[in-house]
């Protein structure tokens, strides 16, 4: 007996250096590999008592897991399962690794047998409780992936049911030892009442019957095998998946705080090669990124892109990224064929296809930039975008390589300074007869409000109705404005979101150098596009300005009660709210525009995905100057959403918004009955007529 019990020692310690070095070998190995991504441009250190917070709140207070309430149950169990179920796990090492102690006569070692009887029979209760509440939330979730298949945990991951069935062999053999060993004490009479080991007393009831000598052999046996597939388990885990228990956490406190969703910044006069090839190119960040994805799908889930038959998957781009950089030193885009039976290039065994570790062009080229990726993950993952358009920097800059579509755009913002390429003279036709102030006749004086007009709302006949709106709003409100008339150039965002960092450089750092010599206290816009990039993206080029949406200005004129209105023109009109995901996502703008709606006697319904979880139309990311040859039209899926809610009116906050909108009624033929408007015509078709 005592040798057995020395040989034990030996073999359970050597089983346990192989197992935990391994481990910690291949974890140091990731962990090397994403150090050799580049420095990246953030600040990921400031504010560090935010960053705690945030990491406490989504992984102990599980916040963003728990907006799915099933699926989030399951991961708590499994987490806070993984804390207290961990002391057991070291305890039946520490009694494997101290067995040679019976050779002297003594017991091996346990937590129970030092701990105050309170405190040990809240142990045992704790034990018992959460091994039972992990088998079964295990077997839920397995039969969830097998039986009921989600279309977001698709394609099929063998990795992650692997590991389900881990769990479920782990505390399956954890009672195969805790039912004998409870069984053997209460023969020696220093058990515990039942209470403090229910599941665990009912399988020592099952098991009376059993002789002595059998029952300890039986014990034996489970502590093998629990100590087996424990060690097993962690050899295993830095290899899956769920090597996302470690990583998740330096990646919730690393998120990044300011630059949401943008490529990488291009140092011009540093750098000959442009945007992202190889997989090291990308920031340390977006490395961690990958190996903190926990392949939940919540990402596929609200994919615009995705949900209408293209073949993004984000969670998959960041599958490419990891194998990419821990298996084939290949660049990240591919363009060989991809098969198109199934959207997301899988193949038919519901497993990753061969070209899994790159990046097809169609995927990268799908992508609208809405961010619905980065607002739904748990773990804070917004690489995607930002991976997407460092591709395409190097496809467009370096390699020439992009849709011929996006051409005529180039060479617009490039010679005419809006994609449409119309001549800057035409800037102010959209204000003819409206009596708009200009900057350059405001002699130095300051004014309120700097109106950017845009490209679409200076250009485009359906956009300019909206700045016309907004011109005579503004009148009647009183408030301060001018207009850079002729003087105004594209902001440059679809130029970024293309991968032409190069003419977004250049038109910031010229609208920059237009608006110096302009005295003004905000700048107000009617598109998304321009609140983002105007008011966040240009402080890279040294352009610092307060800028506002003007559905924010709208609510605070009418709360104020400085809009004059005819409520008698309401007869409260059913009217749904499309968010821009430029301004609901990317600037956290959701309720000023249904506190329009409201103000104004309209009666807001809600679109089944809305506010920050809101769908995009399909033109983000420069897609609205792109064909859309594969799959269904996204505008058409958001029309369809609009639809269902019985409104009569979808209301706009941007004008690419609306055209994709107004295309997507005329598609379905309801145009004539559903009608497309910006909050601006909304509330200028209630201004009060002047006796």
């Amino acid at each position: 007996m005592a040798v057995l019990a020395i040989l034990q020692s030996v073999l359970v310690a050597a089983l346990t250096v192989v197992a935990f070095g391994f481990m910690a070998r291949e974890l140091r190995r990731l962990a090397a590999l994403v150090a050799t991504g580049t420095p990246g441009d953030e600040t990921l250190t400031d504010a560090p008592a935010e960053r705690f917070a945030k990491l406490v709140s989504l992984s102990f207070g599980h916040r963003k897991v728990m907006e799915d309430p099933g699926a989030g149950l399951l991961h708590a169990i499994f987490l806070f399962g993984f804390f207290v179920l961990g002391i057991g796990h070291l305890e039946v090492l520490l009694d494997g690794l101290t067995s040679y102690r019976v050779a002297f006569g003594h017991r091996p070692f346990a937590y129970a047998r030092v701990l105050p009887e309170g405190l040990t029979n809240a142990y045992h209760l704790s034990q018992d409780l959460f091994a039972a509440a992990v088998v079964v939330a295990a077997a839920i979730a397995l039969a969830r992936r097998l039986v009921g298949r989600p279309e977001r945990l698709l394609p099929r991951s063998v990795d992650g049911e692997r590991i389900l069935w881990f769990l479920v062999a782990l505390y399956v053999t954890f009672f195969l030892l805790a039912g004998p060993s409870l069984l053997l004490r209460q023969r020696l009479g220093t058990a515990a009442g039942a209470w403090t080991q229910p599941v665990s007393a009912a399988i020592a009831g099952a098991l009376s019957f059993v002789p002595t000598p059998e029952a300890r052999a039986l014990r034996g046996l489970g502590f093998w095998a629990h100590t087996l597939v424990f060690l097993g388990f962690a050899a295993y885990l830095p290899t899956t998946k769920h090597m996302h228990l470690v990583f998740a956490w330096p990646n919730l406190y690393f998120f990044r705080r300011k630059r949401y969703g943008l490529p990488p910044r291009v140092d011009f006069e540093k750098t000959e090669k442009f945007g992202i090839e190889r997989v090291q190119e990308l920031p340390w960040k977006s490395l961690l990124d990958s190996f903190a994805c926990t392949e939940c799908g919540r990402c596929n889930s609200v994919c615009p892109a995705h949900a209408t038959g293209k073949p993004l998957m984000p969670m998959k781009v960041l599958h490419d990224v990891k194998l990419n950089l821990r298996d084939r030193p290949a660049p990240l885009v591919s363009q060989a064929e991809i098969d198109r039976a199934r959207p997301g290039a899988v193949r038919p065994d519901g497993g990753y296809a061969e070209t899994s570790g790159q990046v097809h062009t169609d995927e990268l080229w799908a992508c609208t930039t809405c961010a619905a990726c980065v607002q739904a993950c748990p773990v804070l993952i917004d690489s995607v975008p930002g991976t997407l358009l460092g591709l395409r920097q190097n496809l467009v800059m370096t390699e020439s390589s992009f849709p011929q579509e996006a051409t005529n755009a180039f060479r617009g913002l490039e010679t005419k300074g809006n994609p449409w390429g119309l001549g800057p003279d035409r800037r102010l036709e959209w204000a003819e007869g409206l009596d708009v102030p200009l900057m350059s006749e405001q002699d130095g004086r300051e004014v309120e409000y700097l109106l950017w007009v845009g490209c679409a709302g200076a250009t485009d006949p359906r956009a300019r109705k909206t700045n016309q709106a907004l011109v005579r709003i503004l009148k009647a409100a009183g408030v301060d404005f001018a207009t850079l008339g002729t003087e105004e150039r594209c902001n440059g965002d679809p130029a970024r979101r293309l991968g032409n960092e190069y003419v977004f450089a250049e038109l910031a750092k010229e609208n920059v150098l237009t608006l110096k010599p302009y005295r003004f206290r905000k700048m107000l816009v009617t598109c998304p596009h321009c609140l983002n990039s105007l008011g966040k993206e240009y402080r890279e080029h040294g352009g610092e300005y307060q800028v506002v949406h003007h559905s924010q200005l709208l609510s605070e004129l009418l709360a104020a009660g400085r809009i004059p209105l005819d409520l008698a023109k309401s007869g409260q009109e059913l009217v749904t709210f499309h968010d821009p995901c430029y301004l609901a996502r990317y600037n956290d703008t959701v309720a000023e525009p249904r506190e329009v709606l409201t103000r104004i006697g309209a009666k807001p319904v809600e679109m089944a995905q809305s506010g920050k979880t809101g769908f995009c139309c399909g033109a983000g990311g420069g897609r609205i100057f792109l064909e859309e040859r594969i799959g269904k039209r996204v505008n058409i899926e958001r029309t369809e959403q609009a639809l269902a809610t019985g409104a009569s009116t979808v209301a706009v906050g941007c004008p690419f918004c609306m055209t994709m909108m107004t295309d997507g009624t005329k598609a379905k033929g309801v145009d004539d009955k559903v009608k497309v408007k910006d909050l601006a015509e909304l509330v200028a078709e209630r201004l009060q007529t002047k006796a």
